[in-house]
């Protein structure tokens, strides 16, 4: 059956000689592997460019139920992403995002907000023209809503994250795997603010850096199920 959805390009696998089977996590029917043939020889509609990571993008394709890979009839970027794949710091953020999507959100099932949640940070990480040293560790924290494992309980000066159990607890049971008070309070920062405010949230470069590794460790424990994130060395790099 032919079928129409939106989509974001999350990653490509080279296969055989001029084929791609790339992953796109669509509006309606959630996570699902594309066969674009011809895409490296440039005989095919569809160009390298169409299906670069976070690209956000409209297709219609031969729904199989039951079948591992689907097969594309058309696709076009819609908007056409302006700065993310020209920026190096933001193509930073982008290839970590997408990894973090690849790892985290597999199911073949429809979840609008979670779309619609994803195609809007895309949109807003593209039109930035300011500081997005705060985007990543946004996406990490947010995300979680939608992961199941979203931070619980309330923060105040006497307590800390504690990693394990996904929740502020008082200092006084503090244990090796909490955050720091001032990573703590940066945690509940970034729970309570709006993307409108994220350039407005100031903290040290070392802080945000060590939340990022420990945002990661929490997914480790809560979402990744044994996958492992590479991209963020990369990340750090450039943002440093």
């Amino acid at each position: 059956m032919l079928t129409k959805t939106r989509g974001i390009v999350v990653r490509n696998v080279n296969f055989k000689d001029n084929s791609v089977i790339c992953h796109i996590y669509t509006e309606d029917f959630g996570s699902q592997q594309f066969m674009l043939h011809g895409v490296r020889n440039q005989k095919g509609n569809v160009r390298p460019s169409h299906i670069m990571p976070l690209n956000l993008v409209d297709l219609v394709f031969y729904k199989k139920e039951n079948a591992g890979i689907q097969q594309i009839k058309e696709l076009r970027c819609n908007p056409v992403l302006q700065t993310v794949h020209f920026n190096i710091f933001k193509n930073s953020v982008a290839l970590f995002m997408a990894e973090i999507i690849n790892a985290t959100v597999t199911e073949e099932e429809q979840n609008v907000d979670l779309f619609h949640f994803l195609e809007q940070f895309i949109q807003m990480l593209d039109y930035e023209s300011d500081k997005i040293g705060n985007y990543p560790i946004y996406f990490l924290v947010h995300l979680t809503r939608y992961l199941g494992f979203y931070p619980k309980g309330q923060y105040n000066e006497n307590q800390v994250f504690n990693l394990n159990e996904g929740l502020f607890i008082d200092q006084a049971y503090e244990h090796i795997n909490c955050l720091s008070p001032e990573m703590s309070k940066t945690l509940w920062q970034m729970l309570h603010t709006t993307t409108e405010h994220l350039t407005d949230i100031h903290f040290p470069r070392i802080i945000r850096a060590n939340l990022l590794d420990q945002l990661l460790y929490y997914y480790e424990i809560h979402g990744l199920h044994g996958r492992k994130i590479k991209s963020h060395k990369v990340l750090r790099e450039v943002m440093s």
